[in-house]
Order: C-alpha cells, then sequence, then structure tokens
C-alpha cells in the first residue's frame, strides 16, 4: 500500500550535523571501552548539544498531516464564497480608484425622522467632489492605525473580526452561526461538525477574520466559537444588524462584539462625517478625563487624519478616564459661529468604546459608524396584567421623559392605552411598561422610534396564570383498567388523545377529546367503556394531538413512563413518526420487589465515593466476552454479568452514561455489532440527545418493542450493583433536548430559554430547557424525584449543568435528598449559562461552589493541569512532559482550583479523562508523541498513565474514572485501510492524526476523540486487556495499580477530608519551589496528608524524564522511618519490602523517571473500619523496572532528552545514588537501617573480579576501535 506522507526533508547542513554525531558517537565507543577496560568499572558521563526540539505546543494537524474533513455542503460553501470574493475584489478594486473607503459605509440607516435618501445623496456627491475638496483643504494624512485587508468583502456577506483566539490550533476551532444568515450551522452538520473552520481563516493587523454568507432578509446574527471536542468556547454571542450597509464586527479579547475596530486602551477615536466633504478648519475643542485638554480657545485639535468614516481625531485619555466633553468647531468662522453644534457633546461611555461618530451639526454622539441611535427597543414581551417589558439595545444615560416621548402602545383593535410610569433597568437594559394590559386585549403593539413589537404571553404571565403543581402524564391503575391523564398547554384550542395498537404502533385505535381543566390543564381518563374496545391499556401506545390557531400537531407527553420502540430514522415519513409514542405503563408493576437504595460500606459523606463512569453497550459489547454471555450484549441484563469486576476493582459508584431516551438512533437493531470501524453514521449513541426525562431508552433491552421490559431490566441492574455494595449515578441531560420542536410543540414560547423577542434559544440543535420557568422547573425536579423514587438511585450527573441556574438544582437535590438520603450530585459547571435574555441569576456552574456544599462540578483546572485539555489538548501537562507551576498543582491536589473558589473539598470532582475527548492513553500518546506500537513507547505511556491516577486517587475532593481509564483504553482506529494517512476526504470522523517526535504518523495514526456515533470496534470496553495480564502485562499492571491505589484510599480519611478547614491543616506541601532544586515550575510534586487517626501519608511523585532527589528536611525527617505502600511498579495497604524505583536515605529518597511512592507512618488504629483487600501483590513487586531501563536507552540515544547518563537505581537496598540534582550535603541513598558509603561505584552484579567482564570489555575496546577508523 502506498504511504501517503513524506519525512520532512533534511538540509545540508542538517545533515552535516548528523554526521558530526555519528562521529562522536564512534569516538565515544572508543572511550568508553577504553574506561571500562583500564578505568576500574567508572561510569562516564558526558554532555552532548542536544538537537533543536519542537515547540512545545502541539499542532495536532502537523505540516505532513491531513486535516480534518469538511462537511461536503460546508466545501461547497466555500467554494461559491471563494468565487464571490474573488469577483468582490476585482470589483471592488475598479471602485477603490474611483470612491474613497471612508464613504462606502455612510449609507446608514438615519433616525428621529433624518431623510435616508439625503443621506444617500449626500455620500454620492462626496465621492465625487473628493478630489476637488482636497485640494482646497490641507493636506489629510492617511490612517495607518487602521486594519488592511487587501480583500474586499463580498456581497451580502459579514465579516466577523477576532482579535484573539482560544487556541492557535486552528483546524480544532469552528464558528457555529445561527438565525439570520443564509445556511445556519446546524443545517451544514451536527454539532460541532457543521461550523465553519478556522482553518480557513485569514489574518490582518487586527487578527483573523471570517466571511460569512447572510440572509437575504437579516436583522441579526448568533455565533459562538467551539472546538472538534464539541465545547461552547465563547459562549452564544448576538449581533444586531444595525444597518443594510453593516457588513463587519469586531470582537475584543473578551469576545464582547463591536461595530466598528476597538483601539488600544486609553485611546478614543473621535470620527467625523461631512456630507458636503469639507473638513477645512473644522476642529474639536477637548475638555474632561483627556490628557491634552484645549488651552487656546478657538484653537482645536484639526481633523487631519482620513479613515474609513470620514475624518477623525484620536483624543489619548486620563487614566480611569469616566467622561469627555468637546465641541466641534469651524475655525474660519468667529463669535458664537465657530460653534458647529451650539450645545456641548458629552459622551461617558468610555468603558465600553473606542471609537464615537459625529456627522455633520447632528448633536447625537453616535457610538457605531451607521450613525443608528443606540437606544433602540429589540422585543417586548406581555409579563403580567400591569406590566408590559420592553429591552433595548442600551438603557445607559437614557432617561425616563426621553423613553416615555417616543413610546406608543396599542391594543389589538389599534386602541391607544396609556402608560402609566416606565421602570427602567440599564443593567438588564429593559423597562418595565406600568399600565392596564388585560390579556383580552393582546397582543399588544409596542413602538419605539422606527422599532415596533408585537406582545407575545410572556412566561413570567403564563406562571402567574396557569402554574399548576397536581399530577401530569398517563396514570395506570386496577392492573390496566383506569388510566387518568393529565396535559399542560394554556394556549391550545383542543387536545385529543390518540390510541395506537400494541403490536403495530402505527396503527391508529381512536381518538378520544379530553376536557380543558384548570391551570391550563386538559384532561382525560380511559376505561373499558372508553369505546376503544380494551379492557387492558397496559402496553398500548399514544400522542397528544393539540389544534391551535387552525393548525394540528403531535406530541409526545413529556410525563411518559415509557415508550414504544424508537427508530429516529423513520421520522421523515409524516408527524406520526417524527416523535415517540408514549407508552401506557405502571412502573411499580415491574422489576424487583425488594428494589431499595444501595447501602454502601463505609460511604459517609460525599468525598468517600469512587466514581466509575460507563456506557452501557461499551461494557458488554466486545465480541471476545461473547461466549462468556448469557444475556444480549450491550444491554442492561449483559452488564449485570461483569459488574463483578467494578466489584473487585473497589469503585463505590457506577456512573451510566444516559440511559433516558434518546432521539438519533434505532433501537429496533440494537442486537446488531458492530465489529468494523466507523466513527460515523453508525447506529450508536451516548445519549446526549434526550427526547424524554421520565422514559429509558429501548437501546439497551432486550426487548425494544416491550415498554415494560425495559423498566424491569434496569432495574434488576439496579439493584444488582446495590447487592454488590455500590451505587448507582444517573447521567441526566436537562440543559438542551435533540430537538425544539420537542418542547416548543407543546407550548410555544414558555418550555425554553427565550431571546427578548420571544425566539427559543437553542444549544448543540435543540432547545435550551428554560428551568427558571415554572413548568419548565418542574419538568426537571420530578424527572429527579420520579428516577430517585422508582428506580431507587443513588447520584445523579448532570450535562452541562452551567446551563442551568442553581435554585432548580438546589430544589431538584433536596427533593431527592428526602427520598435518598445518601445521595449525590454533580455537573459540568462550565460557565455556559445562557438563560432568558437580561434575566441574570445565579448559575448552576463553578461560580456556584462558594455558596453551595451540595452539588460537585468537574475541576477542568486539574484535567488541564495534568494532562491538558480545552483549549490545548495534546499540549506536554505535568504527566506528560510540560512543567506546571508546583504550587497550582498542589492547590489542585488540595480540591482548591486555582479557577474556581470551592468552600469543601466534595465541591470538587477530580479527573483526568472522561467520556469526551480522547482517552487518557491517547492523549499521553499524543502529547509525547510516541507510537504505543514500540514496546518501549506503550511502557512509558502506561508508567505516564499511572502517574496521573496515583494522582487523581490521592487528591482531596471525590475522584472520578473513566471505564478503562484503569487499564489504558484506547480508541484507535485499527482499520488496515487506514493503517497510514489518508487523503483529507477519507479522513475517519473526529479523528486526530498522531505522530512522532520526527513528524512520521504512527502506525494506525487515526485515533477518534468523541466516539459518540462510532462502531463498536472502536467504543468496545477490551476486556483482554482488562483482565488478560500474560498477553497484556503493562494493561494488567495499570490495572492492578488503580485497584491499589482505591484500596488504599478506602483504608484511610487521609484523602477525603470533608471541609477546607481540614484540608489546610493537614495536606501540606513538601516540595516547596525554590529549594532542593525544585523550580517554580517543574515535575516534582511532593506533599503529606494525615489521617484523622494521625497515620500519616507522604506521595512523592516524578514526572521527569530523569532521576530526582526528594530532600525530608527537618521538617519533615519522620518519614526516613515510613513503610513504602506505592512504588512504580505497585500500590495497595501492604508494605512493600524492596520498592520500585524508590531509593531511601536517611533525609530523603531518590525517584528514577516516572515514578511516584506513597510513603505511610501508622500512628493508631485503623482510621475506617473496612478492611480493603491487599492489591499490592497483585504483580511482582521485585520485577526490575525494564521500562525504566528502556527509557535510559533512549535518554542516551535521543537528542530531545537529557544526555546525561540516568544510572537506574536497583531495587536492592544496597543501591547507591549518582550525583543528586539539588544542592544539599552529599549522601548516597541507603536503607534507614545501613551505613551510607561515600565511593561511588556501580551496583554489584557478580563477583568483583570477573575475567569474563574483563573479556567483554576488551571486545567492546575493539569493536570500538575498528567503528573509529571505518567512520574516517
Amino acid at each position: 500500500m502506498k504511504r501517503n506522507y513524506h519525512l520532512q526533508s533534511r538540509t545540508s547542513e542538517k545533515r552535516h550535523y548528523f554526521g558530526i554525531r555519528r562521529l562522536k558517537v564512534g569516538v565515544a565507543s572508543v572511550v568508553i571501552a577504553s574506561g571500562f577496560l583500564f578505568g576500574g568499572a567508572q561510569l562516564v558521563k558526558a554532555d552532548e548539544t542536544k538537537a533543536t526540539t519542537s515547540p512545545a505546543t502541539e499542532t495536532v494537524s502537523a505540516a505532513n498531516s491531513e486535516a480534518l474533513p469538511k462537511p461536503a455542503d460546508e466545501a461547497k460553501a466555500e467554494e461559491v464564497d471563494s468565487s464571490a470574493q474573488k469577483e468582490s475584489e476585482q470589483k471592488g478594486n475598479i471602485e477603490k480608484s474611483a470612491q474613497p473607503e471612508a464613504v462606502v459605509n455612510q449609507a446608514a440607516q438615519p433616525t428621529e425622522g433624518a431623510d435616508s435618501s439625503a443621506i444617500l445623496e449626500a455620500a454620492g456627491k462626496e465621492a465625487k467632489e473628493t478630489a476637488a475638496s482636497d485640494e482646497k483643504e490641507k493636506p489629510a494624512s492617511t490612517d495607518q492605525s487602521e486594519t488592511s485587508t487587501k480583500d474586499a468583502i463580498a456581497d451580502g456577506h459579514m465579516r466577523f473580526h477576532f482579535k484573539n483566539l482560544p487556541s492557535e490550533n486552528l483546524d480544532s476551532l469552528g464558528l457555529w452561526t445561527w438565525d439570520d444568515v443564509e445556511t445556519p450551522s446546524g443545517q451544514k452538520g451536527g454539532w460541532p461538525t457543521g461550523a465553519t473552520s478556522f482553518a480557513t481563516a485569514k489574518k490582518d493587523d487586527y487578527g483573523y477574520y471570517l466571511d460569512v454568507k447572510m440572509a437575504e432578509k437579516r436583522s441579526k446574527v448568533s455565533l459562538l466559537i467551539n472546538n472538534t471536542a464539541g465545547q461552547n468556547i465563547t459562549g452564544d454571542k448576538t449581533v444586531e444588524l444595525l444597518s443594510p450597509q453593516m457588513n463587519e464586527v469586531w470582537f475584543d479579547k473578551d469576545y464582547n462584539p463591536h461595530t466598528s475596530e476597538p483601539l488600544k486602551e486609553g485611546m478614543l477615536r473621535i470620527n467625523y462625517y461631512r456630507t458636503d466633504g469639507q473638513y477645512d478648519k473644522k476642529s474639536l475643542w477637548l475638555w474632561g478625563d483627556v490628557q491634552n485638554p484645549g488651552q487656546n480657545w478657538p484653537d482645536g485639535v484639526d481633523f487631519e487624519k482620513t479613515g474609513k468614516y470620514g475624518r477623525y481625531v484620536d483624543v489619548p485619555l486620563k487614566e480611569a478616564a469616566k467622561m469627555i466633553g468637546f465641541l466641534l468647531l469651524d475655525e474660519s468662522k468667529s463669535g458664537d459661529d465657530v460653534k458647529i453644534q451650539k450645545q456641548d457633546y458629552n459622551f461617558a461611555n468610555l468603558g465600553k468604546t473606542s471609537q464615537i461618530f459625529l456627522r455633520d451639526a447632528d448633536p447625537t454622539v453616535y457610538t457605531n459608524p451607521y450613525f443608528v441611535n443606540d437606544v433602540r427597543m429589540t422585543g417586548a414581551q406581555h409579563v403580567s396584567l400591569t406590566e408590559i417589558e420592553a429591552t433595548f439595545s442600551t438603557l445607559e444615560n437614557a432617561k425616563k421623559e426621553d423613553i416615555l416621548k417616543n413610546l406608543k402602545i396599542t391594543n389589538k383593535d389599534g386602541g391607544e392605552v396609556t402608560v402609566k410610569d416606565v421602570v427602567l433597568d440599564p443593567k438588564n437594559k429593559s423597562a418595565k411598561l406600568i399600565g392596564d394590559f388585560n390579556q383580552a386585549q393582546s397582543p399588544y403593539l409596542i413602538k419605539y422610534g422606527n422599532d415596533q413589537f408585537k406582545t407575545s404571553m410572556n412566561w413570567q404571565l403564563k406562571d402567574s396564570l396557569y402554574k399548576y403543581d397536581g399530577d401530569l402524564g398517563a396514570r395506570v391503575s386496577q392492573a390496566g383498567k383506569q388510566v387518568d391523564l393529565t396535559f399542560w398547554s394554556p394556549s391550545a384550542d383542543q387536545v385529543d388523545l390518540v390510541v395506537y395498537d400494541k403490536e403495530d404502533q402505527n396503527k391508529v385505535l381512536g381518538r378520544i377529546a379530553m376536557q380543558k381543566g384548570e391551570s391550563g390543564t386538559w384532561t382525560g381518563s380511559l376505561t373499558p367503556k372508553s369505546g376503544l374496545g380494551l379492557s387492558d391499556y397496559r402496553g398500548y401506545f399514544y400522542h397528544y394531538e393539540i389544534s391551535r390557531g387552525g393548525k394540528k400537531v403531535l406530541v409526545l407527553d413529556p410525563y411518559a413512563k415509557s415508550l414504544a420502540a424508537w427508530n429516529s430514522e423513520d421520522a421523515d415519513k409524516g408527524d406520526t413518526y417524527k416523535i415517540a409514542k408514549a407508552a401506557f405503563v405502571d412502573p411499580s408493576e415491574y422489576g424487583p420487589k425488594d428494589l431499595t437504595y444501595a447501602t454502601i460500606p463505609n460511604f459517609k459523606k460525599r468525598e468517600d465515593a469512587l466514581i466509575y463512569e460507563a456506557h452501557v453497550r461499551d461494557f458488554t459489547s466486545d465480541p471476545a466476552i461473547s461466549k462468556d454471555l448469557k444475556s444480549q450484549f450491550g444491554t442492561f441484563s449483559a452488564f449485570i454479568e461483569k459488574l463483578d469486576y467494578l466489584k473487585e476493582l473497589g469503585v463505590t459508584h457506577v456512573q451510566l452514561l444516559p440511559v433516558l431516551s434518546y432521539y438519533f438512533v434505532n433501537e429496533l437493531k440494537n442486537a446488531e455489532r458492530m465489529d468494523k470501524y466507523a466513527s460515523s453514521n453508525s447506529n450508536y449513541n451516548w445519549g446526549y440527545d434526550p427526547q424524554n426525562y421520565f422514559s429509558l431508552t429501548g437501546m439497551y433491552s432486550s426487548t425494544p418493542t416491550d415498554p415494560a421490559k425495559r423498566i424491569e431490566e434496569f432495574k434488576n441492574l439496579v439493584n444488582e450493583i446495590h447487592k454488590r455494595g455500590m451505587g448507582v449515578i444517573m447521567d441526566v441531560v436537562y440543559n438542551h433536548t435533540a430537538k425544539t420542536s420537542i418542547f416548543e410543540d407543546l407550548e410555544p414560547n414558555y418550555y425554553h430559554f427565550m431571546d427578548a423577542d420571544g425566539t427559543p434559544r437553542t444549544s448543540f440543535g435543540g432547545g435550551r430547557l428554560g428551568t427558571t420557568h415554572y413548568m419548565s422547573r418542574r419538568v426537571l425536579v420530578d424527572s429527579i424525584k420520579y428516577l430517585t423514587e422508582q428506580y431507587k438511585v443513588d447520584g445523579f450527573r448532570f450535562d452541562m449543568m452551567g446551563d442551568h441556574d442553581a435554585e432548580s438544582i438546589q430544589k431538584a437535590f433536596e427533593e431527592a435528598k428526602k427520598l435518598n438520603p445518601n445521595l449525590i450530585m454533580l455537573g459540568e459547571g462550565w460557565k455556559t449559562y445562557a438563560g432568558d435574555e437580561n434575566k441574570a441569576v445565579q448559575p448552576a456552574d463553578q461560580s456556584w461552589m462558594k455558596s453551595t456544599d451540595t452539588v460537585a462540578v468537574f475541576s477542568d483546572d486539574i484535567r488541564n493541569t495534568l494532562k491538558s485539555g480545552y483549549p490545548n489538548e495534546g499540549t506536554p501537562a505535568f504527566i506528560t512532559g510540560g512543567k506546571r507551576n508546583v504550587e497550582d498543582v498542589f492547590k489542585n491536589i488540595k480540591a482548591q482550583p486555582t479557577n474556581f473558589e470551592a468552600d469543601s473539598p466534595g465541591d470538587v470532582i477530580q479527573y483526568i479523562a472522561a467520556h469526551d475527548n480522547l482517552t487518557l492513553f491517547d492523549i499521553i500518546a499524543q502529547s509525547i508523541k510516541k507510537d504505543p506500537a514500540v514496546a518501549a513507547n506503550n511502557q512509558e505511556i502506561h508508567r505516564r498513565l499511572r502517574l496521573g491516577n496515583l494522582m487523581i486517587l490521592t487528591s482531596q475532593g471525590t475522584p472520578f474514572i473513566h471505564s478503562g481509564q484503569e487499564y489504558g483504553r484506547t480508541k484507535q482506529f485499527r482499520d488496515p485501510a487506514y493503517k497510514y494517512p489518508v487523503s483529507e476526504d477519507k479522513v475517519p470522523n473526529k479523528a486526530h492524526l498522531l505522530t512522532n517526535e520526527d513528524g512520521t504518523p504512527f502506525e494506525y495514526p487515526y485515533f477518534i476523540h468523541d466516539s459518540y456515533d462510532s462502531s463498536d470496534a472502536v467504543n468496545h470496553f477490551d476486556w483482554t486487556k482488562a483482565t488478560d495480564a500474560e498477553k497484556f502485562p503493562e494493561n494488567a499492571k495499570s490495572h492492578a495499580y488503580m485497584k491499589g491505589l482505591i484500596s488504599l484510599r478506602k483504608s484511610t480519611d487521609a484523602f477525603t477530608r470533608s471541609s477546607k478547614a481540614e484540608v489546610d491543616q493537614n495536606v501540606t506541601l513538601i516540595t516547596q519551589p525554590g529549594k532542593d532544586g525544585v523550580e517554580k515550575e517543574d515535575l516534582v510534586l511532593g506533599y503529606q496528608v494525615v489521617a484523622s487517626n494521625g497515620d500519616i501519608y507522604a506521595v512523592f511523585v516524578n514526572a521527569d524524564k530523569k532521576e530526582r532527589n526528594f530532600n525530608f528536611g527537618e521538617a519533615y525527617k519522620h518519614l526516613a522511618g515510613a513503610e513504602v505502600v506505592a512504588d512504580g511498579n505497585s500500590a495497595g495497604v501492604s508494605a512493600i519490602a524492596n520498592p520500585a524505583g524508590v531509593t531511601r536515605s536517611s533525609n530523603g529518597l531518590t525517584l528514577a523517571p516516572l515514578t511516584a511512592t506513597i510513603l505511610r507512618i501508622k500512628k493508631a488504629s485503623p482510621a475506617q473500619e473496612e478492611k480493603p483487600q491487599d492489591t499490592s501483590k497483585d504483580i511482582q513487586q521485585n520485577q526490575p523496572q525494564g521500562s525504566v531501563k528502556e527509557l535510559q536507552k533512549e535518554q542516551s540515544h535521543s537528542p530531545k532528552l537529557s544526555n546525561k547518563l540516568v544510572q537506574v537505581p536497583s531495587t536492592s537496598p544496597s543501591s547507591e545514588s549518582q550525583k543528586p540534582l539539588a544542592a544539599k550535603p552529599q549522601q548516597d541513598k541507603v536503607s534507614p537501617t545501613e551505613t551510607a558509603s561515600t565511593e561511588k561505584v556501580l551496583p554489584k552484579t557478580g563477583t568483583e573480579t570477573s575475567l569474563l567482564a574483563i573479556l567483554g570489555a576488551s571486545l567492546a575496546f575493539l569493536a570500538g576501535l575498528l567503528t573509529f577508523r571505518k567512520k574516517q
């Protein structure tokens, strides 16, 4: 097979350099052999010149790598855009010769009755007269600070400028757009691949920019920057298009939008546009917070510089400037006539804009070059019977009188309604309009200036009129003979119940009209007398059919307790197929009758939890175990058969990726294996596209067509996990749905967070559930209560929890805690909240952790510090060779991240791997650029993996383990057709191409980073690697190491302190930067923890590629007598007699490269009653650390590593030390019970006078001599 990659070429200079190195190696071989023969076996060390190393920051798509593929429609769009751009450039070059750029954007939208046609005519006039007028005026300098872009903006396009991007790896970033763009990103492809890649971005003086084709009719555009991992980096941004001529927007370093290019801090640019083009003798008189106020009236500052918006003056401001004042002058006149505008101009919004705009004698100071008044109405909502809420572009410096003067409200019949008062809220850019706004007279038309909006019935008004606390959904009783239904939809004109056959879910048995009930509800009952010919409704299916405004829509009951088998491939067939059908079931009838909450040994607080994340299908989809399974693979029942593995590993909680109904899947084909490698178009899903929050998916049921079976089988799984002393955590996704229509069809403009105009806010292709709204919050809280009570689960993990308000999550926690006192909650606390526009609340994100001790959040800080992550995933971090601030690493160990405040260790979920992104094994391989196909590389990756696992499991807070993290799970794309890089159009979806240090690709170089649409071949849990020590010894060693660490953690409370005060008192840093050779940023760490019973533990980590010494000093001299319970090979609760990679001395220790150790001093009886299984003997304690030898060998040959020879410590107590790295009293490494020797000798491996050794050395000398002559 042809290999589609090329080795990097070397210049003749580089070849010469390497030739010299080969000569040096030949000479060195003679010298070394001579040394062994004549020098009494003395160790010779020599420094080599290092080759130039590559930058620390990794680019996944290297120069010789293939870029990620673009969706076909995006590629086509780019081709169209490119041709349009070229045409525009040609056209633009011709136009520029006849018309100054400063005039192009001046055909602005007028305000307050200005004559638009007059302005357009004036702009044309200026274009013709510019040359003549310039001759009459003094020369105007051309602006050198304006951003220069050679390519014109094509018609119908918007250019987005970015001061900086969140990552230098442009291939990993995308611009996701929606609203008034020609093709929203969601139509180009699924999240996040539908985004326009920044790999196509261009660069100018300001930064990177992208052009996007806009819709023909456009008023706003929304966007965000995401990455290939699916993270919303910038948060949602919306830009109001102020004028039809507006075709550029600039984003500053904080991603705030600007209509003109932001200038450097401390500078204000005052732009002046004159329709007559006459700028001679026109100037500015300045005062206020300016560095150079006017001195000699009326000698002002002339408008000498020409920019794209006319003439301008740059005004240096004082530090912390708040306000400036100025006058426009015409110095050709005298007296009061010198003032072009008689009134003073005052501007106080200096912190938010760096350019302002004036025109002719207009008294308004504009903050945009389109001369559109800043105070513009953007929406209006009917929020109560006495209040309408209007939102504005800004209300800073706005006056109530001005708002009232320009405001007019009429009812649906056109009658004018009196506004009794206006309450301005500048912070939230909203105004409460007070009056008599009866619902019967709605909708109301609100006019302000040139803006007008019809009110919609806001969620707040619906809450005040229709909030409902009664039962919802279908309640089955009397063995299926009675069904009572309640459905909430205040705006519905009629709701009917459509019943389908249990044997054929598409066969309609009949329709039953429901009755309008209280508070916007619709009710109905089914009995044997309902006319459907049924006496037992269990197992039959139903939809609600809503009639509203002359239209009908079929919807899924949001409170459905089970569903018909779902196939999203049929969704386009018609209304009855587009959403799942609910099932009539009584969940209490199914599953074990003795199901109750878990009793977990020694689990008393959330810090005691050890969470293990697993996907139901992945856990049993490995073909290697197919013969052992009694149940269908990939099901709840099959999962039970492998539970003993998790019990033996020692975890306390099993967290299951979403098991509630999700949208994009064909449940009817769940028994089909997907053994061929694929990363797209697979009948596989992680489940983060929810369809219902009460029903289980049928994907993990042995019989998806039976709505009762999935309930029974999941309850059995929960019961069996409980029997083994573990709890169950459900991964839940309330922040968004798969489709906006799932809730929007139920009750429009209610269930979702909304923009000011009532438009639902979306995320990941679906609607953002607006949990601040009463009935939306009920969905979340009722779902949590139901799942806890019905399935007896022990916790919840909230996807994108930062999208929710904290009050809703707190309410859910309190309600669930009443049912299960031992329940725990955690979530993704990223700061992504985008609730109702201008309705600020406390989000359930990381910022909440300083004021709550109920729910925990994931710490991206420890993840990024130890192994890298967003936005620089794949760059070297602490365990992959990237030096980190030692004190910051320690803070993370203490569960005190540097990027948010946690007032309790339990607030912090400590993790370095989860289902998102590359697996831990794969990210290490990417970071260190070493192909695991090479045995030595595989060993090194595992050593680094064990370092990371040790640091997580000895941290305070709650540790979290990704399934397979314990053995080194990989998602390498091992399809023979992809053994070498392929052309760009064939690159697997969601794949990173990994390369070695020299730029050559790995064997099978593609690794899948987000495998939610990949086949079983990619996703399966590899049971052979996890359990077969003979075939996979390194994987087995890592598995046993994790098992031992868990056992150790559970044996003491030293690592599970429950308060910040306890942590601060009992967890201390040993490796102080600036002492004993420890740098501020380093690859070593040492810390001590003390248990409540006085037991002392000390953890030392050497993530360096060379030996490192650790000095106990006076403060920690007691550690000299400690026992070792973890070394380079094993970990557990029993002392290790001969620790591997650890050399002890009377006042410190030395660790071999990539080695960690845990010391223990027992002071009293065990801190906890549990006596965990000792796993330190699962692997041979005294086995030589061959992997370290491989690293030593690598160091002596690779120019990228230190060229000092590293002496690998022997596991024998008599092993001697090499020269310490830190400046400290010279000593030897000895056991505390031995006497140090001052003589430096090699480890004794035989008799002191060996004839064989002399003979070997002689032969080496002769070989070296021959090599030397050959080189010459």
